[in-house]
């Protein structure tokens, strides 16, 4: 995957990037003549739009997606102490101003929509539509506190030193973050993405990167705060939020909440509710999500964009085959979650 090097004020960033057009999975640029949909990930799983990124309905477009800091093969400066959400969406936008990115589209998941919604609210202009699917953007409800608070906890207990790891440990807790994000129901393209992912998150939050791993994932979720009504306001483009009935992270309530907190905000908001899905809710329930998202985008942009009907493949596709995934029946199992050892290649 290519890299983009940026300079923000929190220091230097060499960005992973991808950009799908629906000629290309890795284009060198965008489309002009195509909207462009912006992907923000989730936390430590930067791959995880696999199957909207292999979709012809979506292909569509200009698709951009990158790792953020500490995630992926992004490689940045240690983060600043007090790192905050406006802090990385100031990361983004740099991204953004670097690979001249137009107005765009914005899809968010998880730990990367307070940064979307943050970017719609002090630069409008940049964001045409705001697509969240389960939103962190208020603050942290106690359970899910608490639950970040002993994942971080048992993580860190399970680095023993420089080049010592409490393997038992370690897989408990990625055990922990399953339970978290799919309701503890992995499927076989779940799985594939754990496998990814998990090293990567041992060659960013390992025992030089613990640093990292306390302010860019615990004090960035649990110094979070939700946004005042006037800030919200701000918001000029619609909204259309995302919950899975499963997610064990987060209750309806949460959502709903937000949903009120914009509508109250004056900004133009709608629901999306999609039964039995979890957290992660973009993996195994894109029936639901990659029309919805389609027709959200149409909505809120004024080009004709013209449908393609041949076969697209996810620029991740190498990466998901590399650990054993195959769509036609390998990982047969879907019951455990299991994490490769030693640090598997991520390229």
């Amino acid at each position: 995957m290519p890299h983009l090097k940026v300079k923000t004020p929190y220091g230097k960033i060499s960005f992973e990037y991808t950009i799908c057009t629906p000629r290309s999975n890795t284009a060198d640029s965008i489309d002009p003549n195509l909207p462009v949909v912006l992907w923000f990930h989730p936390l430590a799983f930067p791959y995880v739009f696999h199957c909207q990124f292999s979709n012809p309905l979506l292909r569509k477009f200009n698709l951009v997606v990158f790792s953020l800091r500490s995630h992926g093969n992004t490689e940045a400066d240690e983060f600043p102490e007090g790192y905050t959400v406006e802090d990385a969406a100031q990361d983004v936008l740099s991204f953004m101003d670097t690979l001249n990115l137009p107005p765009s589209h914005f899809v968010a998941m998880d730990y990367g929509s307070p940064i979307a919604l943050n970017i719609a609210i002090t630069d409008p202009d940049r964001v045409q539509s705001l697509f969240i699917i389960s939103h962190t953007c208020e603050e942290e409800p106690p359970d899910a506190r608490e639950g970040y608070q002993e994942l971080y906890e048992s993580w860190c207990s399970s680095i023993l030193g420089p080049t010592e790891v409490d393997f038992e440990r370690m897989k408990e807790t990625g055990y922990g973050f399953a339970q978290f994000m799919f309701s503890n129901k992995v499927s076989k393209l779940g799985q594939a993405m754990s496998d990814i992912s998990f090293p990567l998150a041992q060659k960013h939050w390992g025992f030089h990167g613990l640093k990292n791993y306390r302010i860019g994932f615990l004090d960035f979720l649990l110094n979070r705060r939700s946004n005042t009504t006037k800030a919200l306001s701000c918001i000029k483009c619609p909204v259309q939020l995302v919950y899975g009935t499963d997610d064990i992270a987060y209750t309806q309530k949460y959502t709903e909440d937000f949903l009120q907190a914009l509508k109250q905000a004056g900004v133009d908001t709608s629901l999306l509710i999609v039964p039995g899905a979890p957290h992660f809710v973009v993996v195994d329930f894109s029936e639901h999500i990659d029309p919805a998202l389609h027709d959200f985008i149409m909505k809120n942009e004024s080009r004709t964009v013209p449908d393609i009907t041949y076969e697209v493949v996810s620029p991740w596709q190498k990466k998901f085959e590399s650990v054993g995934w195959d769509p036609e029946g390998l990982y047969d199992s879907d019951d455990d979650l299991l994490f490769s050892y030693p640090l598997q290649d991520s390229n």
